[in-house]
């Protein structure tokens, strides 16, 4: 009796998972490039590293164009090697929707001191407006406080 409820619960529930995955949305690729403008707030060293605090603005154009203003720590190893992290808000349009979202950044970078130049990730979260549904990660490559492109996966819930 027990492997005949069984059969009929996997009868009842194979069809609902079939059509959830069928329903569910495909993130949409979007690239572009960015500029950015920091300024330092501190600047420190502990053991032989450098600890750099700073402002950012960052314009990015294409399908997710608009402005993020927000901070970042930028720790540059003797090596000439480092990480940075940071966050803020980016204000503008993906995809043709506007409001604002909140951006959170990480990577490393090496070159240092003439063209550092950077890998990271970046994930958006907590939008308003048109954005308040956004859900959105992706890439980011180029110079370390000058700018390079994004490829960001949107998706829109």
């Amino acid at each position: 009796m027990s492997l005949k409820i069984t059969w009929i619960a996997l009868s009842l529930l194979i069809p609902v998972l079939l059509l959830s995955g069928a329903s569910a949305a495909t993130p949409t690729t979007v690239t572009g490039p960015f500029t950015t403008t920091a300024t330092n707030t501190g600047v420190r060293t502990v053991d032989g590293n450098l600890i750099v605090t700073q402002t950012l603005s960052i314009t990015t154009a294409g399908d997710f164009a608009g402005t993020l203003l927000g901070s970042d720590t930028v720790i540059l190893l003797s090596s000439g090697t480092g990480t940075f992290f940071g966050s803020g808000t980016f204000t503008g349009t993906v995809l043709g929707k506007s409001g604002t979202v909140t951006a959170s950044f990480t990577g490393t970078f090496k070159g240092f001191p003439t063209l550092p130049v950077l890998q990271g990730h970046t994930v958006f979260y907590n939008g308003t407006g048109g954005l308040s549904n956004l859900e959105a990660q992706g890439t980011i490559q180029g110079v370390l406080n000058v700018g390079g492109t994004y490829t960001i996966q949107v998706l829109f819930t």
